[in-house]
C-alpha cells in the first residue's frame, strides 16, 4: 500500500508540475496578446481623442450659433415692438 501511495504522490507532484508549467505558458501568452492588443488599439485610442476634442468643438459653435439666434430673436422683437407702437 505504501508503495502504491508513494507512485501516487509522485504521479501528483508530476501533474503538479505539469501545470505550473502550463500556466506559466500560457501567462506568458496572455502578456505577449495583451501587449499586442495594446499596440493594436493605440490608434484607435489617438482617433478617439481626436474625434471627441471635433465633438467639443462642434458643441462650442452650436452655442455660439444659438446664442446668435436668440440675441437676433429678442432684437427683432424689439423692432417690431417700435414699429408696432410707433403705428399706434
Amino acid at each position: 500500500m505504501l508503495d502504491y501511495l508513494q507512485e501516487d504522490l509522485d504521479s501528483m507532484q508530476k501533474e503538479l508540475h505539469d501545470w505550473r508549467d502550463e500556466n506559466k505558458s500560457l501567462r506568458h501568452t496572455l502578456r505577449a496578446e495583451q501587449s499586442n492588443m495594446a499596440s493594436a488599439i493605440e490608434p484607435l485610442t489617438v482617433q478617439l481623442k481626436e474625434l471627441d476634442a471635433a465633438i467639443l468643438e462642434q458643441q462650442d459653435r452650436i452655442s455660439i450659433v444659438k446664442c446668435s439666434v436668440l440675441r437676433n430673436n429678442d432684437r427683432i422683437h424689439s423692432l417690431l415692438s417700435a414699429v408696432s407702437l410707433g403705428a399706434d
